[in-house]
């Protein structure tokens, strides 16, 4: 919804040419009055748009117009924390339920540590063959590869059923993809892991078909592994929780900017009142 207040001084700064009121004016007027009695500040807003472009020179009714926006923007503002607020809260119910499965990992040495879902956890991981999805100190949501012995893999694809979904190729570089102990480790950037996220949370247990499996796409071969219920689980564990941490991070900046929006109006309302008065 657009947020624009139309200024005091724009409409004083209007040219009244003495003439009697517009009916067509009146009537976009009363259809936005109508719409925000309604509660459709959307129509109301859009109303009034169309009022301010095309009946620029009603200066009576566009004070009107120009008292009634500020409330328009309150309430739509209003209705949309409270929209957000009821999202915050299921997210932090959720997230509740969920944190007891996950498990927080940061040994000596780890720059930054992360939350892995608690029965995906493998102390010996980078000496085996298979997918972590892990969660950052800041929410998100990434894969970690290993294949060994290796197969020179630059990326994986994840099969459940009749869906697959396949990460971007990631070079060997020594850094995001590496070799240890005869086998090779990548770090998929959030962005690269997001299709493997989705795909897994696209699924509940009991919806999961038999036929699950991660394939480790290598120059040398390709190389698949089946996974369980408990490991794809696992990996739509962290996806979900870090969508939360992510959705409600991103509420709380929309939320405070729908806050200002709301001291603005009252302002704009609080101005206009005190000249009427």
């Amino acid at each position: 919804m657009n947020y624009n207040i139309l200024s005091i001084a724009a409409v004083v700064a209007m040219v009244s040419c003495g003439q009697s009121e517009n009916p067509d004016a009146r009537e976009l007027y009363n259809q936005a009055d109508q719409a925000f009695q309604a509660g459709d500040y959307a129509s109301a807003t859009i109303l009034l748009d169309s009022l301010q472009k095309g009946y620029p020179s009603e200066i009576g009714i566009q004070r009107e117009a120009m008292s009634l926006r500020p409330k328009v923007i309150e309430q739509a503002a209003m209705l949309e924390i409270a929209s957000i607020d009821s999202m915050a809260n299921a997210d932090k119910q959720f997230m509740e339920q969920l944190k007891p499965k996950l498990k927080w990992i940061k040994t000596p040495g780890m720059i930054e540590g992360y939350w892995i879902d608690d029965k995906a956890y493998k102390p010996d991981f980078m000496n085996s063959t298979g997918i972590e999805a892990r969660v950052s100190e800041i929410g998100q949501f990434y894969v970690v590869s290993s294949s060994n012995p290796s197969v020179g893999h630059t990326s994986i694809t994840l099969v459940i059923g009749d869906y697959s979904a396949t990460t971007p190729e990631v070079a060997y570089d020594g850094e995001s993809n590496y070799r240890i102990g005869g086998g090779e480790v990548i770090t998929f950037s959030p962005e690269q892991s997001d299709t493997i996220g989705a795909l897994a949370a696209k699924f509940q247990p009991q919806t999961l078909p038999q036929n699950i499996k991660i394939t480790f796409n290598g120059s040398k071969a390709k190389k698949s592994v089946n996974l369980t219920t408990a490991q794809t689980q696992g990996i739509a564990n962290a996806y979900r929780y870090s969508s939360s941490i992510i959705r409600a991070r991103d509420n709380e900046v929309k939320r405070q900017r729908l806050m200002k929006t709301i001291e603005i109006a009252q302002r704009q309302m609080q101005t206009m009142s005190n000249k009427q008065s």
